[in-house]
């Protein structure tokens, strides 16, 4: 067994053992965090949670990797999921229910916002281009259109890079505006 896999299972008895009141203050600090990880404000108060209950950083970061599997997979299956992986007590996953059910709408914006920000456009470039040579005889001389795409992806920035010829540009540059006007509209 690999050592992850085990200290997951010491975590996991931990888990068991935990009171039902700690456990509810903590599933509902790292549900919370999950709602609002960019304010320091929340990542204070849940410092604060692991710091007057016994074990439970560990508890902590093993609650807030699972709840995060379940938002990233779209999981309804709250009860399957810590009681066939985890063999916790009906009591404690109904803790962990009800406190999902409770914040279920600010957890899917939250979710939603995390997959806006990835592959995020930040700037295009673009530059005209007549063909010099080609294998092609009736190709010389057409025009083109190189076009850079730096976008954000993950924290880092990535470029592609396109050739269009003039009717694909035309047609790129009016899906383009139609998305620019909607997300007018949006905002």
């Amino acid at each position: 067994m690999s050592s992850e896999g085990s200290s997951e299972l010491s975590v996991v008895d931990l888990l068991k053992n935990q009171n039902e009141q700690d456990f509810k203050i903590l599933t509902e600090a790292s549900i919370l965090y999950l709602i609002d990880k960019d304010k320091l404000e929340r990542l204070n108060t849940l410092n604060k949670t692991i710091e007057q209950i016994e074990n439970s950083k560990e508890i902590t970061k093993f609650m807030l990797k699972q709840l995060n599997i379940l938002l990233q997979a779209d999981q309804p299956k709250i009860s399957k999921h810590f009681q066939s992986n985890f063999g916790l007590e009906d009591s404690k996953i109904s803790i962990i229910k009800t406190l999902w059910e409770k914040h279920a709408d600010s957890l899917k914006d939250q979710k939603n916002s995390q997959s806006l920000m990835i592959s995020q456009l930040v700037d295009m470039e673009w530059k005209f281009g007549v063909t010099a040579s080609t294998n092609h005889i009736d190709k010389l001389g057409n025009a083109f259109l190189q076009l850079k795409l730096v976008y954000n992806n993950g924290g880092k920035l990535d470029s592609k890079y396109m050739e269009l010829t003039l009717p694909q540009f035309y047609s790129f540059l009016f899906e383009m505006n139609k998305a620019k006007s909607q997300m007018e509209y949006l905002s």
